[in-house]
């Protein structure tokens, strides 16, 4: 039933292609996806000095089921080193470009080396070729994605392609997947565009086929209508609206981020809401086996015109909207389309104008320092000429922004710093870490960064206090605001998300509706896809302690250490001031020492050597030695 898969090992340097069988034994250690990356990374990038070095491995990965018949089962890992931490670059897109790779025969493609001139990666079931990529070179990416459909004459070609913003080096360009999907956090586009890799386009000819037997057609059917009669209000909210309503959530919680962390909550949110935003909404459409539709096409009138964009999630619906002062969903949507166009990650995006504009109103930088431009809270005009001089790095001050939130405040210096919100190199997300205390010790511990949906603790704001008291043993768990119980639940959460992100399984399905952080239903789809008779729920465990510990340990060699696991020091001084979180800081030391405890590592944050042998890492022993 499961062909072996196949690994796509190019050398652009070379020119050399080799196709490999991936071996059994490495995928039940690993799956695949996220597992599979750092497994790669590993052997191949701890010593790798510049991101942007040719010896930097580039790696796109499928999870395990990905493009299988599971339910959701549309995600593609990418990896490397991250141009913007310094530390492991990772990043998750769906859409159908898994799939179609799925149907090539492949799992992961692992490119190094450096092209010395343009080219683009083209994948047609067993045929691969490094063709010339000059002529869609300098191209946005939805310009380039319709040259490549024009020039293969391939309507439905599917593919991972770069913009302006990669080309240039923008240390948090993207890999974008037309029409939306996007691979963004992370910078791992400036990688593609440093090897001078435009594009991957991929095109099977569908013989492969998938026979799928009773049990697994029943476990699908199961699922979706497990999802369908839990009459959960989110589900029929995401089907209309996706995520984008949670803007109004955050407000109603009063741990919003809004004008770059000033506010908790702002009083005129309705139109900076997915509610409103739907009055534009002309399609709908899902990932590659979603029955959740999640996705949509907006048309919006403006000024100069009719403008079709896609429909964002939630974070850059915030950190375009209210994070900037913006107020008006259109206009979101256009900044948020502008960004995808130029392959530039929405989220570090908006946290740097909402930075920008905050020590412009501060007048820690004037008018003079941005070439004239005047920065005033909300000014959308403005945010595009901004994101325009970032992209191209036009300006110096465009230069200068390019290079991350990070090293940005340190080189205006004057106490900027103070104002730049992020965890090793990478932007703080939508949600305030003084109103959601697990996902505040997310922030903190992410191998990748400040982020939440690596981590996804969800169950701090979704269950109540009796299941918190079964699950995590403290009814408080329930409690966003409180500490206690948040270490388990935030390694509980850590486990499960990086084992979905490395099957390859959507944690919307799984996690928001499914509420599977234990990997029954994942297990069952595993089993019978892969025809793994003896694996159990405990193996997808142990593989997720596994792919955390290893990344751990890459990180640690890279220069990482304890002192890194940190929050601004806004969030642990300075309380909220008013609502439900008034008084509200983030004592993280307490989380930080117990979520060590509960992974196995020493006060330091190292992973114990009875830890590694218990996770059968023992060839990792030799690394530690620091």
């Amino acid at each position: 039933m499961f062909e072996k898969r196949k690994i796509l090992k190019i050398n652009l340097t070379e020119k050399k292609i080799i196709k490999e069988d991936i071996p059994d034994t490495l995928l039940k250690r690993f799956l695949g996806g996220k597992g599979l990356n750092i497994h790669y990374l590993m052997d191949r990038a701890i010593s790798v000095a510049d991101p942007f070095d040719e010896d930097n491995p580039l790696i796109f990965s499928n999870g395990l089921l990905t493009g299988t018949p599971a339910l959701s089962s549309s995600r593609i890992h990418l990896g490397s080193i991250s141009p913007l931490t310094g530390l492991i670059g990772s990043s998750n897109a769906g859409g159908y470009f898994g799939k179609e790779l799925f149907d090539c025969g492949i799992l992961s493609i692992l490119i190094t080396g450096k092209s010395d001139r343009p080219v683009y990666i083209y994948i047609n079931d067993e045929s691969v070729e490094i063709r010339d990529a000059q002529f869609i070179w300098g191209l946005d990416t939805g310009s380039a994605w319709e040259s490549l459909v024009k020039n293969t004459g391939i309507r439905d070609l599917q593919v991972a392609v770069i913009g302006q913003a990669g080309e240039n080096l923008v240390r948090f360009a993207s890999v974008i997947f037309p029409p939306s999907d996007t691979a963004g956090r992370t910078g791992i586009g400036a990688v593609m565009g440093a090897k001078n890799l435009k594009a991957i386009a991929v095109k099977s000819s569908g013989t492969r086929k998938f026979h799928i037997d009773k049990k697994l057609k029943n476990l699908i059917k199961r699922q979706v209508e497990l999802i369908k009669e839990s009459e959960d209000p989110d589900y029929f909210r995401y089907i209309k609206y996706g995520d984008t309503t949670y803007v109004r959530w955050l407000n109603q919680l009063e741990s919003g981020s809004y004008f770059n962390f000033r506010n908790v909550a702002f009083e005129k949110i309705d139109t900076a809401d997915g509610e409103y935003l739907d009055r534009f909404r002309v399609k709908t459409r899902s990932c590659y086996n979603c029955p959740i539709r999640c996705r949509a096409e907006v048309e919006i009138e403006r000024s100069d015109g009719l403008f079709k964009g896609e429909r964002p999630d939630f974070e850059p619906m915030v950190l375009l909207g209210p994070r900037i002062g913006n107020f008006n969903a259109a206009q979101t949507v256009y900044l948020h389309t502008l960004c995808n166009r130029y392959g530039m990650d929405s989220i570090d995006t908006g946290s740097i104008i909402g930075f920008l504009m905050d020590i412009y109103d501060r007048g820690i930088i004037r008018k003079s320092d941005l070439n004239g431009l005047e920065l005033k809270w909300g000014d959308v005009k403005a945010a595009e000429e901004i994101i325009r001089q970032i992209a191209l790095r036009s300006t110096e001050i465009g230069d200068i922004l390019g290079r991350g939130l990070k090293e940005a405040s340190e080189l205006l210096n004057r106490g900027a710093e103070k104002y730049a919100y992020h965890v090793k190199g990478l932007s703080l997300p939508a949600m305030d870490p003084r109103g959601f205390k697990a996902s505040a010790l997310g922030y903190a511990i992410s191998t990748r960064g400040a982020d939440f949906t690596s981590i996804y603790a969800r169950h701090e704001y979704s269950i109540d206090a009796d299941k918190a008291q079964s699950l995590y043993g403290t009814a408080r768990a329930a409690d966003r605001f409180s500490e206690d119980g948040k270490a388990l639940m935030l390694k509980k959460s850590l486990v499960a998300s990086v084992v979905l992100d490395s099957l390859g399984l959507c944690k919307i399905t799984y996690l928001s509706f499914l509420d599977d952080y234990g990997l029954e239903n994942q297990c069952k789809a595993t089993k019978l896809i892969t025809e793994w008779e003896d694996f159990e729920p405990g193996d997808l465990l142990r593989a997720g302690n596994r792919i955390i510990t290893l990344e751990r340990i890459f990180n640690i060699k890279r220069g990482a250490s304890s002192v890194d696991d940190y929050l601004p020091e806004k969030f642990i001084k300075e309380p909220i001031k008013r609502g439900a979180g008034k008084g509200s800081v983030v004592n993280l030391e307490v989380m930080k020492k117990e979520f060590y405890r509960l992974m196995g590592w020493d006060e330091r944050g190292i992973p114990k050597k009875e830890t590694l042998k218990m996770l059968d890492l023992e060839d990792e022993v030799e690394l530690l030695r620091i």
